[in-house]
């Protein structure tokens, strides 16, 4: 039997969103599965908050900046203590300061999640041209960023996309009491999306499309399931957009859940907006997996999961237009919906499963010592 890893994910960021919930989504499986591992959070950061209550364990360090000494001497102390196997860094700051440890033979992993491409600078470009033991992209379309933009040669990057738990994301769950919780009933056909509410994941172009349709389609309602950014300015303005446009009483801004698989099988279509900095999404192989049919915007790697009428629809980024349209057309074809949801469903049992996500992991953290 193969001795088990101990595993560091290190992510400085203090936002809370898809990359820092695969994080520790990655701590808590990888100790299921009999390994050892932490997740090193900002101190600073709303990634601390969640860990606590998920309690994932953890630990929080000064991650201000790329050098910052008191947030290295923590690292270099958590280091001597549990002589960690690989170092996996999700973030630039995190990663200078744990990038020294390859000194000690320690393989430290780059993480890459977002679809912004690195500027093309010898400082930017270093951490996944030289610095790091191996780059992991999460998706095919952040590798051919890194080969093409920066040089990375493609044999540094390992593709390990997201994965959909299947036991916590499935056809049996159902939606009847979270559809009741808003009062929508069975004449209505409700479209939904997850995400934190923020410009770069379309929000408003999900509210302006839904202003097209009002007239339309007036049986549509839209469940928009997320918490707002820490300002909560992009929440107010899609809200002001809303009234101005006269779709209010359509939408449903839910706010931060802890249920989202039971408000995802509310819905009868789901739709993700995105218009930047997507990586290969994590929310739509749960769709997948709850049996929804999809929406989707052709932005990083979303493409690679959502086959344009067959595990779902694509449309352009950042046009109501063309969303409103893909939207009526699932509305009005129950045909498509079922042949797409039935394919995405397909497609997450078969290749989305988290479990194999996991494995690919272990096994690429085996390779490098």
């Amino acid at each position: 039997m193969e001795k088990p890893l101990t595993i560091f994910h290190t992510e400085c960021g203090l936002q809370w969103g898809g990359q820092e919930l695969r994080t520790l989504e990655e701590v808590d499986r990888a100790r299921a599965d009999g390994y050892a591992a932490w997740a090193l959070v900002n101190e600073h950061g709303r990634m601390a908050e969640h860990a606590e209550r998920r309690g994932t364990p953890h630990y929080r360090l000064s991650l201000r900046k790329s050098v910052d000494a008191r947030g290295f001497a923590q690292l270099a102390r958590l280091v001597a203590r549990h002589r960690p196997d690989v170092i996996c860094s999700h973030n630039a700051r995190d990663f200078y300061l744990a990038w020294p440890f390859r000194a000690l033979g320690i393989p430290v992993l780059r993480y890459r999640h977002i679809s912004d491409p690195v500027k093309a600078t010898w400082s930017r470009s270093f951490a996944y041209r030289r610095g790091a033991s191996r780059v992991v992209a999460t998706a095919e379309f952040i590798k051919r960023q890194l080969v093409e933009v920066n040089g990375v040669a493609p044999e540094r990057i390992s593709v390990i996309g997201e994965g959909v738990d299947l036991t916590a994301h499935h056809q049996g769950i159902d939606g009847a009491a979270a559809r009741a919780e808003f009062g929508l009933g069975p004449e209505h056909f409700v479209v939904g999306t997850v995400g934190m509410v923020r410009s770069d994941k379309g929000f408003y172009v999900l509210v302006r499309a839904a202003a097209r349709l009002k007239e339309e389609l007036p049986q549509l309602r839209f469940l928009l399931v997320g918490g707002p950014t820490r300002d909560g300015a992009h929440l107010r303005q899609c809200q002001r957009e809303a009234e101005e446009l006269g779709v209010t009483d359509r939408l449903i801004w839910t706010g931060w859940r802890e249920d989202v698989p039971a408000l995802m099988a509310a819905m009868d279509l789901f739709v993700l907006a995105s218009v930047g900095v997507e990586g290969q999404s994590r929310v739509i192989p749960e769709a997948f997996a709850l049996g929804k049919p999809v929406i989707g915007s052709r932005v990083g790697g979303i493409p690679e999961l959502v086959e344009d009428g067959v595990t779902g629809l694509l449309v352009d980024k950042d046009d109501p237009a063309a969303l409103a349209t893909a939207i009526a057309r699932m509305a009005r074809e129950e045909g498509l919906r079922e042949s797409c949801a039935a394919a995405g469903l397909a497609l997450a049992r078969e290749r989305l499963d988290i479990n194999r996500r996991m494995s690919e992991s272990y096994a690429l953290y085996r390779s490098l010592l």
